[in-house]
């Protein structure tokens, strides 16, 4: 039984909760208010993404506009305990599953949850869709399309297995047709394969004889090609070396000639040395006058940039700018301080009464008010003339605070002899110039006097180096001596060598093609007995794979045979069994007395349901409409019941839409009576027909 279903951002709902009962629960709105809605997340939660993919839709299909993710969860009551299935999913997929029985966690996962439902209801996705939840305008559908009830039954399986077993068959006969012309051309090639190396060997053995016969002269040939490259490197070598020595004999006379320009250039140095030592005595002694000439020109620069005013300065007149600064400062205090005692005075006689003073009491006139007034008047306009007179001071000492500093400054240079100092400066300079180019000149000297012993060294170092020279020359003209004498009888043996060689030579190279082609006569000898050894095991492998397909071709025949046989027995066995579920429930539902009773019948792949009566039977097609939904109902749960068992619940969304009044009457006795076979029944409608009959209403 269905207890309780809680959803979060499902399609039309935000966020509800809806209770179920045992009975008709009746869910009422009106068109768009979510009552499919309810009925897709019953089917959601117990089915998850296998019903998303059954109805082929996408997660995003059930979540609210603009929510990131949504929630359902489903209670229910199954053999006495609580199972509550809770899904939350986005717009790609799910996000989590849980399942839990009497508060306990049994399963998670999408897969697993689902699997649990299945096997806790007995209850499979299709069995769910065809028989328990009747949607909107699919009432009637059971018994208006032939290949419904096989499709819910599976004996469409059968047929499924049939097209299977037969694109197998014809799969394996093609098979059988590939490798047959296989096997053949196999053969074929085993055939050539042993003709080719009978030819092979045959060609082999007379190119191994000819190789046999010409081995002595390729032995010849060895030996005289071994001697004629000895005797023409020997000759190569000794031309190599004459080469080389009259090559050596050459560098050594540059050499010799290189060793005499340096000894000259040696000598040429030691003369420059003896020359320094002379010039060196002969230089004038300068006293040290560095020191005074640039103290002295210092001097003179610093001077000449001294200003004129700096010169003229007199020290006394910052002092005497200072103490007048003093004495204006003073006074200026004085005033202001009379001035303000002279403003008291002004403000008390404006508030005197009566012509009295306001602190002492005394006689205060006119002409006494007056005359403060205008001693006021005088005394700011003093005070002013000092505060510019203070101004002017300021300005002047500061000019003269740096005047002051420029002349401490300049003056150790005010005293300068500027002439007598510049006449000094010239004659100074001039020593400094003389010392200068006599320092220059002495270090010069000292450096060419401190190359004479590395000049004695080397030219010690250069008459060894002529001596070796001349020693290496002697030696080298005796050896190109002795090559020159055996060049010629080398010359001649190797001549001698290479007309043997070239004797030789024409049946040395028809050694070596013999000698390959039996070779390569070899390799396709091995190559074709490989290729007949390849051929042979595909040949072996074709021949047992034909007897396999044989096998599996008979087994195919038996199989569809058995199928045929099988399908008839399964559907009549079903239908046994469906039609005493149909009875008993469509004798608890009818509204006719005259219906004694009902049977599913099966002729030629279609199916009729026929009514018996009195008189006879009735076809369903020929039934009104109330009657048709009647049967649909009943032959709905027996088959749930034939399939699965008790129905735990049924859900029909809509069930009379587009009936007029009378046939909407029927729908509502039938839903009503329904619960006396099914526990829970959920209907919706946006009509309120169901109200009386409900035991649950559940109003959107």
């Amino acid at each position: 039984m269905i207890k309780r279903l809680e959803v979060v951002n499902f399609k039309a709902h935000a966020r509800a909760v809806f209770k179920f009962g045992e009975g008709v629960n009746f869910v009422y709105g009106p068109n768009g208010s979510g009552k499919t809605s309810l009925m897709e997340a019953v089917a959601v939660a117990l089915f998850g993404s296998q019903w998303v993919r059954k109805v082929g839709g996408k997660w995003a299909d059930f979540l609210r506009r603009g929510s990131p993710h949504g929630e359902v969860k489903l209670t229910l009551v199954v053999g006495g305990r609580e199972v509550v299935v809770e899904r939350r999913f986005g717009e790609s997929g799910g996000l989590g599953a849980y399942l839990s029985v009497d508060g306990s966690v049994e399963a998670r996962g999408d897969t697993e949850v689902t699997d649990y439902v299945k096997s806790r209801l007995g209850l499979s996705v299709d069995e769910f869709r065809n028989l328990l939840y009747i949607r909107q305008g699919e009432l009637r559908r059971i018994l208006q399309e032939p290949e419904y009830i096989d499709r819910v039954l599976k004996l469409d399986e059968f047929d499924k297995v049939d097209e299977v077993v037969k694109d197998i068959f014809n799969e394996f006969r093609a098979r059988r047709e590939r490798v047959g012309g296989r096997a053949e051309e196999l053969e074929r090639r085993v055939k050539d394969a042993e003709r080719r190396i009978e030819e092979l060997k045959a060609r082999l053995a007379e190119a191994e004889a000819r190789v046999k016969e010409l081995e002595p002269l390729a032995a010849r040939f060895r030996d005289a090609e071994r001697r004629y490259f000895e005797a023409r490197e020997r000759a190569a070598a000794l031309a190599k070396e004459r080469e080389a020595l009259e090559k050596r004999l050459a560098d050594l006379a540059r050499a010799v000639a290189e060793v005499e320009r340096d000894l000259e250039e040696v000598e040429r140095g030691l003369a420059e040395v003896e020359q320094a030592k002379a010039e060196l005595a002969s230089l004038p002694q300068v006293g040290d006058v560095e020191k005074e000439y640039y103290e002295l020109r210092q001097a003179v620069a610093v001077a000449e940039k001294v200003p004129e005013e700096v010169r003229t300065y007199d020290p006394r007149v910052l002092e005497e700018l200072r103490r007048r600064y003093e004495e204006l400062t003073k006074r200026q205090a004085e005033l202001k301080s009379r001035l303000e005692l002279l403003r008291d005075a002004l403000r008390l006689a404006q508030r005197a009464e009566g012509g009295r003073c306001p602190v002492c009491g005394s006689p205060l006139t006119r002409e006494a008010v007056q005359r403060h007034e205008l001693e006021v008047a005088g005394l700011e306009a003093e005070v002013q003339r000092l505060a510019k007179a203070l101004e002017q001071v300021r300005t002047e000492m500061k000019r003269a605070e740096e005047l002051e500093k420029a002349y401490h400054l300049y003056k150790p240079y005010l005293s300068l002899d500027l002439r007598e100092a510049r006449r000094r400066l010239g004659e100074l300079e001039a020593q400094y110039r003389l010392k200068r180019e006599v320092e220059a000149r002495r270090s010069y000297l000292a450096a060419v006097m401190a190359k004479e012993e590395a000049l004695v060294k080397r030219l010690e170092e250069l008459r060894r180096r002529r001596e070796e020279l001349g020693r290496e020359a002697v030696e080298a003209s005796a050896r190109l001596a002795e090559v020159e004498e055996a060049l010629p009888k080398a010359a001649a043996e190797a001549e001698e060598a290479e007309k043997a060689y070239r004797e030789l030579r024409a049946a040395y190279v028809e050694y070596l093609k013999a000698h390959s082609r039996a070779e390569e006569l070899r390799r396709e000898l091995e190559k074709a007995e490989r290729e007949l050894a390849g051929a042979a095991a595909e040949l072996e492998k074709a021949r047992a794979e034909l007897e396999k397909l044989d096998k599996a071709l008979a087994a195919a025949k038996n199989i569809r045979a058995v199928l045929g046989e099988v399908k008839p027995l399964a559907r009549q066995i079903l239908l046994k069994a469906i039609n005493e579920e149909l009875n008993a429930v469509f004798l608890r539902l009818r509204h006719k007395e005259a219906f004694k009773s009902v049977q599913l019948v099966e002729a030629g792949g279609r199916y009729a349901v026929r009514i018996h009566t009195p008189n006879g039977h009735i076809e369903h097609s020929l039934l009104s409409l109330g009657e048709q939904n009647l049967l649909a109902l009943s032959l709905r749960v027996a088959l749930a019941r034939a399939l699965i068992g008790t129905a735990p619940f049924m859900m029909l969304d809509e069930p009379t839409e587009h009936l007029d009044e009378e046939h909407r009457r029927r729908i509502v006795e039938l839903v009503r009576d329904l619960t006396s076979v099914v526990p829970t029944v959920i209907v919706t409608s946006h009509l309120g027909e169901f109200e009386e009959v409900a035991d649950v209403v559940i109003q959107l």
